[in-house]
């Protein structure tokens, strides 16, 4: 009996030993589009840093940014990594979201969207970002991170938005489609699906928009309520996607913060060919340049909103220095 006792004992202990384990292992569920921004989540989740911080981490993947942050917003997600785009700040106005950290920049040296131009339109001269005037230049939804390009490229050439023609294509295959059908004659797509058509000899490439003006592609960010209520659970996750955007940057990004491969670029490359079931070669030229301490261009993302409510897009005020959180961001000098 003082046997069977001590047994019954025993394994009640180990199993609230268990469950009290269990209940101190946070959640996370993390939403990212299938594109190499997303490298370093994959990495934090293959080599073990969100587990090594009592996460339990699992990342689903979008087709497109706005249904992701409808998704955090609803709490099916408990983060999201992705580019931002007028869908997230009207979620954002809502009080709903917190950026928390940065995800990858459109920076100089480093394709990520590119300006592809229809055969057709470039035989009829369309050789110039200032030739944008009176052309239509395709994207896959109005207030989308290829619309906003559009705007930079035509502030720094001096080309009102009123003078271009944009349309949208919903997709990116359809703006493949489009553009290599000349059905239209210039389009924005990432750099993926841009190779693609020069590649092909179905468009040409006039040049990568991060050359032309740098900007805050992306950022990781969460729900109001988790930042507020689970705050050691956004540390978990950002020390983890943190070790994981170092190590992207130690595979791709020298010192001086040029492209190059470093020794560990093959098993990076490896990883995320594995997760975003691309080819290696394709991977590798159209990788996207992060901050390796994951900080955040504040200037343009207040630039961002400022442009979105110009074209009439973005509902309501948004407070950059509000959504930006500053307990668990870190902003570039």
């Amino acid at each position: 009996m003082i046997i069977a006792r001590r047994s019954l004992l025993q394994g009640g202990a180990a199993l609230l030993t268990t469950q009290a384990l269990a209940q101190t292992r946070g959640r996370a569920r993390i939403g990212v589009l299938q594109t190499a921004g997303a490298g370093p989540m994959y990495l934090a989740l293959e080599r073990g840093y969100f587990a090594a911080e009592g996460l339990d981490a699992e990342i689903l993947k979008f087709d497109s940014a706005q249904p992701l942050a409808v998704s955090l917003a609803a709490g099916d997600l408990d983060f999201g990594a992705t580019s931002l785009a007028v869908g997230f700040y009207n979620l954002a106005g809502q009080g709903l979201m917190r950026i928390i950290a940065a995800q990858g920049r459109d920076n100089p040296g480093f394709p990520n969207n590119g300006f592809v131009v229809s055969n057709e339109a470039w035989e009829k001269g369309f050789r110039s970002y200032k030739d944008m005037a009176g052309h239509s230049v395709g994207v896959s939804t109005l207030g989308s991170a290829p619309h906003y390009c559009v705007g930079l490229l035509a502030d720094k050439y001096g080309v009102p938005m009123s003078k271009i023609d944009v349309q949208t294509l919903k997709t990116n295959p359809n703006i493949v489609a489009t553009i290599a059908g000349n059905r239209i004659d210039a389009a924005i797509t990432p750099s993926t699906f841009a190779l693609s058509l020069t590649r092909n000899n179905q468009g040409k490439l006039l040049g990568w928009v991060g050359d032309e003006s740098p900007w805050q592609l992306g950022a990781a960010y969460t729900a109001t309520k988790v930042a507020d209520e689970r705050g050691e659970d956004v540390r978990k996750f950002l020390r983890a996607y943190k070790k994981g955007m170092a190590d992207y940057a130690d595979a791709f990004i020298a010192a001086d913060g040029k492209r190059r491969d470093g020794p560990t670029s093959e098993a990076v490359l490896a990883i995320l060919s594995k997760h975003l079931d691309q080819p290696v070669e394709l991977l590798r030229a159209g990788i996207s340049y992060v901050d390796r301490q994951a900080r955040l261009d504040a200037p343009d993302i207040r630039r961002q909103v400022s442009w979105y409510k110009a074209q009439g897009l973005l509902e309501g005020n948004v407070d950059v220095e509000t959504l930006i959180d500053r307990r668990y961001a870190e902003l570039l000098p």
